[in-house]
């Protein structure tokens, strides 16, 4: 279950609507997962909040903006912070299931995706990166705007990856590297094989958080 964490709604600017009808009717054409993150007040402002599966465990000193939704077994550590205050449009960012943000991490602007089985460690930064399935940020990593990390990218301690760049699935940034083209990007080397195990035993690690958290919490 997740305990009560800082949960903020944020208000979104919805073109055309201009009354509770207009707002009524916006948001019933919309998709489930946008649903459940919006609300519509008796004025017929549109605010968006967040929304987390009881399956999952966010921390109580966590904080949580806008539209967002935690699916299943996700952790949420102390002191994280997913602060979509930014966000263009209504789609709701998606942390995907058995995912972990780890203790003051960072997930900010334009994200609109975070895949299943993802880890962001300590002090990491997702700023506006698309990231798909099985990616790990590690401690301090820094995925900037607009980057889509590929399935299974592994980008290790201090590394930074620019705006704009597209990792293909299974690329590996090496502790402070910085990648800064596209060309660089295209030269990353596979995620090694040792990697791979101490990421599996993270997840577990924060899998075993999840459980432990909701049985204290009852």
């Amino acid at each position: 279950m997740s305990v009560m964490c800082n949960q903020r709604s944020h208000p979104i600017e919805v073109p055309g609507v201009t009354s509770l009808d207009d707002a009524a009717r916006w948001l019933a054409a919309q998709s489930d997962d946008v649903k459940a993150v919006t609300a519509v007040d008796g004025l017929g402002r549109v605010t968006q909040h967040p929304s987390v599966h009881p399956d999952s465990f966010v921390d109580p000193t966590a904080v949580l903006i806008g539209g967002i939704i935690v699916r299943r077994a996700c952790y949420i550590g102390p002191h994280a912070i997913v602060r979509l205050d930014e966000k263009v449009g209504c789609e709701p960012c998606i942390l995907g299931e058995q995912s972990n943000i780890q203790d003051c991490a960072i997930v900010h602007a334009q994200t609109s995706r975070i895949g299943r089985r993802v880890i962001v460690a300590h002090q990491a930064i997702v700023h506006g990166a698309t990231v798909e399935d099985d990616v790990t940020l590690y401690i301090q990593a820094v995925a900037d705007g607009d980057t889509v990390l590929g399935h299974g990218c592994f980008l290790h301690q201090g590394s930074y990856v620019g705006k704009g760049l597209q990792l293909a699935p299974g690329r590996y940034v090496a502790p402070g590297q910085r990648v800064l083209t596209q060309a660089e990007a295209d030269r990353l080397p596979a995620v090694p094989d040792e990697l791979k195990a101490i990421r599996e035993a993270v997840l577990a690690h924060n899998r075993s958080h999840v459980l432990s958290h909701r049985v204290l919490a009852g």
